[in-house]
């Protein structure tokens, strides 16, 4: 990553930062970057592009090929001009539309080592086991927000307004933790970050 690539991306952050546009926390993109730099995935899937950040520190850490999904589509447009500035367009595919809909066609007869996971919070587990067949052995799976504002740990009871996405992320958390061929280290830091290791 060359220093004007780095000058763009944090001139991006620091906007996304003032304008309250949602990109992966500061703790999940040094975990992201310590990711990268030890295992250089090779193929990568996100849910969740935002406006491209962390993708872009993905394709510019590592000769990857990247397919990604986002909904929004204002959201897509800042992503790709962002993609032409830093040189890297040709690098990632991006997916519109609503991630449990596209699923299921983008990953079709993929394998993926790295998958990224940082979009709607309740879909985390059912979307988890939808990918496993289709990550290598030895891929690492990256959720953002896992420990959702301090609320998700322990068995005490939610305010009325966060009690889905609470359980949900309870229910996740657990059937990884369950699973056998999978390795899990929560890291609290932030909003909680969890990687998972499918062995």
């Amino acid at each position: 990553m060359t220093q004007e690539q780095e000058e763009i991306l944090k001139g991006v952050h620091d906007l996304a930062r003032e304008q309250f546009v949602m990109i992966l926390s500061d703790e999940c993109e040094a975990v992201l970057r310590d990711i990268f730099a030890k295992y250089r995935p090779q193929r990568v899937l996100e849910i969740g592009a935002a406006i491209g950040y962390s993708s872009s520190i993905m394709a510019l850490s590592s000769d990857c090929e990247i397919d990604t999904i986002e909904k929004d589509e204002e959201r897509i447009e800042r992503a790709k001009d962002l993609w032409r500035r830093l040189g890297i367009e040709d690098k990632i595919k991006v997916y519109h539309g609503e991630s449990d809909m596209l699923l299921p066609s983008v990953i079709k007869g993929k394998t993926y080592d790295f998958v990224f996971i940082d979009a709607a919070k309740s879909a985390y587990k059912r979307q988890l086991e939808l990918l496993l067949p289709y990550i290598a052995k030895g891929g690492v799976v990256l959720c953002d927000d896992v420990l959702y504002l301090g609320l998700v740990k322990g068995d005490s009871y939610p305010p009325h307004k966060h009690r889905t996405i609470v359980r949900n992320m309870r229910d996740f958390l657990a059937y990884v933790e369950d699973n056998e061929s999978l390795e899990l280290q929560l890291i609290e830091q932030g909003n909680g970050i969890a990687v998972i290791k499918k062995l």
